[in-house]
Order: C-alpha cells, then sequence, then structure tokens
C-alpha cells in the first residue's frame, strides 16, 4: 500500500499546526523570560531558568519535528525514503 500522499497531507497539517503552536510557546517563554529578571528570589529565579530551558528543548524539537517532516515531503517527490 502505497502511503506517500497521506504521509504528504499529513506532514503538511503538522507543518501548519507547529507555525501556529511556535508563536504561542514564543510568547510563553518570553512571559517567563520576563518574570525571571523581575524576581528577586535567586532559589525561585533558577526554577524560572530551568523553565526557560524547557521551552528552548521544546524548540528544539519542534524544528527538528519540522525538518523530518520536510525530508517527508522530499521522500515523496523522489519516491525513496531514507
Amino acid at each position: 500500500m502505497d502511503t506517500r500522499g497521506n504521509a504528504l497531507e499529513l506532514s503538511e497539517a503538522v507543518i501548519k499546526l507547529l507555525l501556529n503552536f511556535g508563536t504561542d510557546i514564543d510568547e510563553y517563554y518570553r512571559r517567563f523570560r520576563e518574570l525571571r529578571v523581575l524576581e528577586d528570589n535567586p532559589s525561585f529565579q533558577s526554577a524560572l531558568v530551568n523553565v526557560e530551558h524547557a521551552f528552548f528543548m521544546l524548540v528544539q524539537s519542534a524544528n527538528i519535528l519540522k525538518e523530518q517532516l520536510g525530508l517527508i515531503k522530499v521522500a515523496c517527490e523522489k519516491g525513496e525514503l531514507y
């Protein structure tokens, strides 16, 4: 069964979702960073830094996913998968 068409449709839908998701995540990241800068308690600042780092890792993972979804498109066009 050739699932390339389905994979292509699904990957395009996920890429659109990632674009919206990225905009929202960026806003939340900015808000947490702002809280960290305003925070006086060093221990709570540390907790906020950890949250910022988790946002960074989330964005990196989303970027990797977007890249892999792009490779699905290339593979569908070429008719081969690696």
